[in-house]
């Protein structure tokens, strides 16, 4: 799902200049065109000189064409608009050889915006598509971010991200996200925050080359991440598994919410997470499991989601995690339990979690789940069309990142 997105482009552009007032500096609004044949009077070839120019709130429109160059917008360009006057015409493309962070676009501002554009690779030399880092915060909106990896796709560098909120604040909104080597959305270490909403994440399929993820926050970030479609993150190597959506050691209070997850190894997986939310999605056609809990989660509520034909369990806890409240949910058709909890305590069937009103037939230990109480029939669990052929639980490959 897309926000809003620009109009066409505008006739009778008012292209304002820099003037002062009282000594105040008013907005200018600045044009890049790689030719200038699209818009004649453009003030810049290069996306990169019209940042270097640009004052504080600016915005910059940049016009249909391919810009082969990194962009960098330092500390000191606070509310930068960066604006593709056409959706999806104005391609920032990776360079041969990047420098720096070797990332295509890097923000290390506040309040930045990048609305519009195609973000691509490939190249051998890029590691990241749009890096938010030193503090910085933008909103990366409406874009498509493709091909952020090597060619040909390599699992030999496996810290290549389409879009990487490493230290600073991320409104990840609206994109499409294809095609990436490593990890579609990540956000890591302690500080870092993002909301990541409707975007389109979609790995490659089924390979041996890399273990993907779609989106992954991790070791101390936080995030809201909701209303997304993350899919095709499966790996056919016998020792590692894709994930969909996972958590590893995040931020306490992670919010994941209202996502469509589906044809993924492990659908929405978590480890050690401490009071996440995980509620309101739709899982299915997973590989392994459709949602985990796992490394030590506890607090955790996992409340009303649909955990449906995955190849191992609709639910699944692990011996190490405590403490949680599994309810409202409704398990069906997935292959080995619709919800099973190796830990032992005082809880739900012998268990150290709550299990409540969860839809079901099987689970491990018996009790976790309560058939429909209505005599309702329905035509969907006589039918069994599931994911591939599972493989058993395999170790999930995460990013391992950079500080």
């Amino acid at each position: 799902m897309r926000t809003p997105t620009r109009s066409a482009r505008r006739p009778n552009r008012f292209r304002p200049t820099l003037f002062t007032l009282e000594g105040r500096r008013l907005l200018s609004t600045l044009m890049v065109d790689d030719d200038r044949k699209q818009c004649p009077d453009a003030d810049f070839t290069s996306i990169q000189a019209a940042v270097n120019a640009a004052g504080l709130n600016d915005t910059i429109e940049v016009c249909r064409g391919t810009y082969r160059e990194q962009v960098r917008i330092p500390m000191g360009k606070d509310g930068l608009k960066l604006v593709s006057e056409q959706h999806w015409k104005a391609t920032i493309q990776a360079p041969a050889t990047l420098t720096g962070e070797k990332a295509i676009v890097e923000v290390d501002a506040q309040d930045v915006v990048i609305e519009g554009f195609t973000i691509s690779g490939p190249s051998q030399d890029v590691q990241i598509g749009v890096l938010i880092d030193q503090g910085g915060s933008a909103t990366v909106r409406d874009n498509h971010i493709t091909d952020i990896r090597n060619q040909p796709l390599s699992g030999g560098v496996t810290d290549v991200v389409a879009v990487y909120v490493r230290h600073g604040t991320g409104y990840i909104l609206g994109n499409t996200i294809d095609r990436y080597q490593k990890d579609g959305i990540l956000v890591a270490n302690s500080g870092s925050f993002a909301e990541v909403g409707f975007n389109t994440v979609r790995g490659v399929g089924p390979t041996a080359v890399i273990a993907q993820n779609g989106i992954q926050i991790s070791d101390g970030a936080t995030a809201d991440v909701h209303h997304n479609s993350v899919s095709d993150n499966l790996s056919t190597s016998p020792d590692f598994a894709a994930g969909g959506i996972i958590l590893v050691n995040p931020g306490a209070g992670t919010v994941v919410r209202n996502n469509e997850v589906t044809r993924n190894d492990k659908g929405i997986f978590l480890v050690g997470a401490v009071n996440a939310v995980v509620t309101g999605n739709s899982v299915s056609r997973s590989t392994e499991d459709g949602i985990s809990l796992t490394g030590g989660t506890i607090g955790t509520l996992v409340d009303h989601n649909e955990s449906r034909k995955n190849g191992l369990d609709g639910i699944f806890v692990d011996s190490t995690s405590m403490n949680n409240t599994i309810s409202n949910n409704v398990l069906k058709q997935n292959r080995l339990f619709d919800a099973e909890d190796q830990s032992t305590g005082t809880g739900t069937a012998g268990t150290a979690n709550t299990w409540t009103n969860n839809q079901g037939k099987t689970s491990n230990p018996p009790g976790l789940v309560q058939k429909k109480a209505d005599n309702h029939h329905d035509k969907d669990d006589d039918k069994d069309d599931g994911p591939p052929k599972a493989h058993g639980r395999r170790h999930v490959h995460g990013h391992g990142h950079d500080d």
